[in-house]
């Protein structure tokens, strides 16, 4: 799940004359390795965070549309699915299922806290926690910093290199995307996706390092059902 693209390209003016049709907001927070994506009021998203040891990730959509808000916490709580992804397959009907987890999202402001029923795929540890529940000094807190027009999170499902588009051209960089790597598809061209990617691995020199460039949009796979509308 290691990214191996070392350059990054600023995506601005690259919107320009690039026609898509976005779906819902992709949600940033403080910390990279959770991203969050909004479709109205329904939420998705997913986790992902690596060291030398461990590597730590999965998925998550809303069950259901109601949520509720606790008089005593403040919080307003979303029940969860969370799953990984299959080895082999990416696709949800070929998820893990062994990893079907129930949780909950709890919000408050710009507040987040995601808790699973119980661990998720090699979670629980240095790469991310969590099992406990909002009250628990032990619960991680992620906040938004903010929403940005997107297309749905994708899985890279092999080696994909990163292009740039120039006067109606696209031009392969030395860079490239590896196989796990989770992205926001930002914008959509002829058989190229712009995606945003951010470096899930936490013992390098810059953890979180964004990278954003065009890539084939063969080499993406929707890792959620259809039901969540990403």
């Amino acid at each position: 799940m290691i990214n191996s693209n070392k350059f990054i390209v600023s995506i601005a003016g690259l919107y320009l004359s690039i026609a898509s049709a976005y779906a819902g907001k992709a949600v940033l927070f403080d910390q990279p390795n959770l991203i969050g994506f909004r479709d109205g009021e329904v939420v998705s998203g997913f986790y992902d965070g690596e060291n030398a040891k461990f590597s730590c990730l999965f998925f998550f959509f809303q069950n259901g549309r109601e949520s509720q808000t606790s008089k005593a916490t403040g919080y307003t709580e979303t029940k969860l699915s969370t799953f990984a992804p299959g080895e082999n397959s990416f696709e949800f009907s070929n998820r893990d299922r062994t990893f079907d987890i129930d949780g909950n999202l709890y919000r408050r402001e710009n507040e987040w806290i995601v808790k699973t029923a119980t661990a998720q795929a090699g979670c629980e540890n240095a790469t991310g926690t969590f099992t406990f529940d909002p009250n628990d000094f032990r619960a991680t807190s992620y906040y938004s910093e903010k929403e940005i027009p997107a297309i749905g999170i994708r899985l890279v499902k092999e080696k994909s290199y990163l292009y740039d588009y120039h006067d109606g051209k696209f031009t392969m960089r030395k860079g490239y995307l590896t196989k796990w790597n989770g992205v926001i598809v930002l914008q959509t061209h002829d058989q190229f996706s712009l995606v945003r990617f951010a470096d899930p691995r936490m013992n390098v020199e810059n953890p979180g390092r964004i990278t954003t460039g065009w890539v084939h949009s063969a080499d993406l796979v929707n890792p959620f059902p259809a039901a969540s509308k990403q």
